[in-house]
């Protein structure tokens, strides 16, 4: 009977034998680097409620969800860990002493375009520090980013910081509406990466008044008074404007009837008429947004450019103070300072951020090759239902980057791990309750080690060991079962000894490449 051949879903991969042994190596340091600051393991599910990341996530994050109606109920894969972390420390942790300390590991979903070097599912493995603010906290996080590569041996790295309050800050001053405010907030990297033409195009799908007008349109207006009317009251105070309509109303004698009061009809529609067309707001954004890209570097240049740049806008110097305090606390985490640029482009496309903001890039590939972000979310706790504002920091490392970054820099090869180091063949079928018996006392001496079950003779046992890159044999007779020594053949010299138990552990680990 002819079957179909089920395939592997698109965008994801299967983790092979060798390669998991790496990612196991990578988490195992990296969790000694949480560990020794005072982290603790924490998991969270798989599935959330969907409206976890609708709240703060940000359209990058929200237009990739693997989002699902299951009996009744909207859910999705998560994302990504924070918004979990934080929902697990409002569910568990929110009587703790502050501040809260955790480190996580595991995969993440969202619905990429398949690409090269680029899945549905990958990794990420990372830490949320809950409760603290300031500059320590901060280069805490940076601190340890830098040090678990580290210790990994991964020294060609360059670590990029910003501050997503800059941009905020300007936002806030236009008096932009939500929807649009968000928008930008999220088109930095693609301003950056794609230019100004690709975002304007966005931004006229979402905010049609954006869109140029032709000349025969700008001729042509056939509500030329009631546009008229806007852009006088546009240009008054607040509560000129207000005054203005209603001595208009009065004079036209128009009452006001509704289920809302006078007032309150009249503050909506100054809210509509201010928000009517923000075109000239929209331009200024885009004008600071794509100078603000620019500034990327080294620190002291940097400043003194976006000091420049501030100047030209009538914009104070928030999140510059809380940069240069980073900096210098760094510095006591013995950080390189020529691997510390920065950069004010930087947003992370992430809703939930408002403040330091770093990504850590392969120093040759550069963005080809991010191997870790993270930044402040000092929002996302209240968000997302806590009874206290609560300020915190994180990041998370991009582990399939980090695997792809030893194989290539640390000259560490998939061939190098050996996952048996003793293979126990018998010379016929009458000994594998022997082979049995001298396998589980290595075992429990602390070796890894296989039995034949496949009946094969000596030499094919041999061969497949060499295959398997196992690195010693034990041939066993039973009829020779009296006596307290085996024979221990060491595949790569050929060497053949008569050794006892004890005699065998010590030789397999005294000649092992194993790194467990």
């Amino acid at each position: 009977m002819q079957t179909t051949k089920v395939a592997r879903v698109r965008g994801v991969n299967d983790t092979l034998p060798s390669t998991y042994q790496i990612d196991r190596q990578i988490k195992s340091t990296l969790r000694g680097n949480f560990e020794s600051y005072g982290y603790r393991p924490i998991d969270v599910p798989l599935i959330e409620y969907t409206e976890l990341y609708l709240k703060k996530s940000g359209e990058d994050i929200i237009s990739r969800l693997y989002d699902f109606v299951y009996r009744n109920r909207r859910l999705c894969l998560r994302p990504e860990f924070t918004a979990s972390v934080v929902r697990a420390y409002l569910d568990n942790f929110q009587k703790a002493p502050l501040p809260v300390r955790f480190y996580y590991s595991g995969p993440v979903f969202r619905y990429e375009q398949p690409q090269k070097e680029r899945y549905r599912q990958f990794t990420q493995m990372g830490i949320e520090l809950i409760g603290a603010t300031g500059a320590i906290a901060d280069a805490e996080v940076i601190g340890m980013a830098c040090q678990g590569l580290d210790r990994l041996g991964l020294t060609e790295y360059q670590t990029f910081i910003g501050h997503v309050g800059v941009i905020h800050n300007f936002l806030d001053h236009l008096e932009l509406d939500t929807r649009l405010r968000s928008f930008l907030l999220t088109q930095m990297e693609t301003l950056r990466t794609e230019g100004r033409e690709v975002v304007e195009n966005r931004l006229s799908e979402i905010y049609p008044a954006f869109k140029k007008k032709s000349s025969i349109e700008q001729e042509v207006d056939t509500n030329f008074t009631t546009k008229r009317i806007t852009e006088i009251l546009q240009n008054l105070e607040e509560s000129e404007a207000r005054i203005a309509i209603f001595e208009l109303l009065e004079s036209m004698n128009i009452g006001l009837t509704s289920t809302r009061t006078p007032e309150e009809i009249v503050d909506r529609l100054l809210i509509k008429i201010k928000h009517e067309n923000q075109s000239q707001e929209l331009n200024q954004a885009l004008d600071f947004m794509t100078e603000l890209c620019q500034l990327k570097g080294e620190p002291t240049a940097v400043f003194k450019e976006v000091e420049k740049l501030f100047s030209v806008y009538g914009v104070d110097g928030y999140g510059l103070t809380q940069i240069e305090e980073i900096l210098q606390n760094l510095a006591a985490f013995n950080i390189d300072k020529n691997r510390i640029s920065l950069d004010l482009g930087i947003s992370r496309g992430l809703q939930y951020y408002t403040g330091m903001v770093f990504e850590i890039y392969d120093s040759k590939l550069g963005l080809e090759r991010k191997l870790c972000g993270g930044g402040r979310y000092d929002d996302l706790v209240i968000s997302l239902g806590g009874k206290a504002e609560t300020p915190a920091t994180g990041f998370s490392y991009m582990m399939e980057e980090l695997r792809k970054e030893l194989l290539e820099r640390a000259n560490i090869s998939l061939n190098d791990y050996q996952f048996v180091e003793v293979l126990i063949v018998g010379i016929s079928s009458r000994c594998y309750g022997y082979s049995i018996e001298i396998a589980e006392k290595l075992r429990k001496l602390g070796l890894r080690v296989e039995t034949d079950v496949m009946g094969r003779d000596v030499e094919s046992n041999i061969e497949y060991a060499n295959q398997q890159n196992i690195p010693f044999v034990i041939i066993l007779n039973s009829a020779q079962k009296e006596g307290s020594k085996v024979l221990l053949q060491n595949l790569s010299s050929g060497e053949r000894k008569n050794l006892a138990l004890e005699e065998v552990v010590n030789l397999v680990r005294s000649r092992a490449t194993i790194s467990r």
